[in-house]
């Protein structure tokens, strides 16, 4: 979908609300999929100063995926406030460089859909939880558990480690 600008462009440096309902498609990030429920709404002013289309507002979503640690379902509730300058191209003019990170129109419409899926995706975190405590990973990594300290001091070769490490702090002296 796009934003009408045009009451912006016959009104320059006037602030104009919008709400403005955008549909994301499911993402791969790095073999998971991400999918958000619909709409993404992005709620805000707009303003034209010459040439300048100029956003502010807030991106409201919530994205859906499997927890890190124990694969369960996972919710992200995403509320990421964004300042964005738009330019707008003439038809008949050839743009003058093409810088990809320049957002740009052309007409009285505006597509936010790029926007919308830049914003989101740089507001998930890293690790999708589906609780800040979650344990699940000790139960598929008992590596990761205080089990595996006790387990190092059973191990015959524990002992040929601290060996090697006393014999390198004499070499130190």
């Amino acid at each position: 979908m796009q934003l009408d600008v045009s009451r912006a462009m016959r009104s320059p440096d006037e602030k104009f609300p919008f709400i403005h309902h955008e549909r994301i498609a499911p993402q791969d990030i790095y073999g998971e999929e991400v999918t958000f429920d619909e709409p993404v709404v992005l709620e805000g002013r707009f303003c034209m100063s010459g040439s300048e289309l100029t956003l502010d507002g807030t991106l409201t979503a919530t994205a859906h995926s499997r927890c890190c640690n124990c694969l369960g379902p996972a919710t992200v509730p995403i509320n990421v406030p964004f300042h964005e300058t738009f330019v707008r191209l003439d038809h008949a003019v050839e743009p003058e460089d093409d810088d990809p990170d320049r957002l740009s129109f052309t007409g009285s419409k505006v597509e936010l859909g790029h926007l919308a899926l830049t914003l989101a995706m740089l507001e998930l975190p890293i690790r999708i939880l589906c609780r800040p405590d979650c344990e699940g990973y000790k139960q598929m990594a008992p590596q990761y558990t205080g089990r595996a300290a006790e387990e190092a001091s059973a191990n015959p070769f524990s002992v040929l480690k601290q060996l090697i490490k006393n014999d390198q702090d004499d070499q130190e002296v």
